[in-house]
């Protein structure tokens, strides 16, 4: 979070330190924000009872800064999904979507019409991702690399392996 807000100047709001949704609200003047972003991905925090609704329900992973999302968004807002979701979910809350008019853009990213072109960006060194990339190890150090990055140690966001 720490990362985000220096590279991109924006405010951070800590879900253990603030109720999110509420402190949206306060910003906006009661409005909710114009767009949220669930970046988060497959698997995000979990409390002992959702793990447990997830196995009785079959589910994998969790819907719940989904559903954060469309709490905190605007009446004809729009949510955009960048995070992974491969199952189906119990509860989905279709009603939210649609009570409040929200615009929902999603769907995988379309990295083959435009890798080449990034390539060549960062090759060329016209775009610098070391705001981003914070180790580049050799990929026999693969495990350890999903390690650190799964278990959030020694401040990984993005890790580069070389052949």
């Amino acid at each position: 979070m720490e990362k985000a807000k220096a590279v991109n100047n924006v405010e951070i709001l800590n879900p253990h330190k603030v109720d999110v949704i509420q402190a949206i609200r306060e910003m906006t003047d009661g409005r909710g924000a114009d767009v949220c972003v669930d970046a988060v991905g497959f698997e995000p925090e979990r409390n002992f009872m959702d793990k447990v609704k997830a196995t009785i329900n079959f589910e994998k992973g969790s819907i719940k800064v989904l559903e954060m999302c469309f709490e905190a968004v605007r009446r004809m807002g729009t949510v955009s999904i960048m995070g992974v979701y491969g199952s189906p979910y119990d509860n989905f809350p279709l009603f939210r979507i649609f009570d409040k008019g929200i615009t929902i853009k999603q769907g995988q990213a379309p990295v083959l019409n435009y890798i080449d072109k990034l390539v060549n960006l960062v090759s060329e060194n016209k775009v610098v991702l070391d705001d981003i990339i914070t180790h580049t190890i050799p990929l026999t150090e693969a495990e350890h690399g999903y390690k650190i990055f799964n278990e959030k140690e020694d401040d990984c966001v993005k890790v580069v392996l070389k052949p």
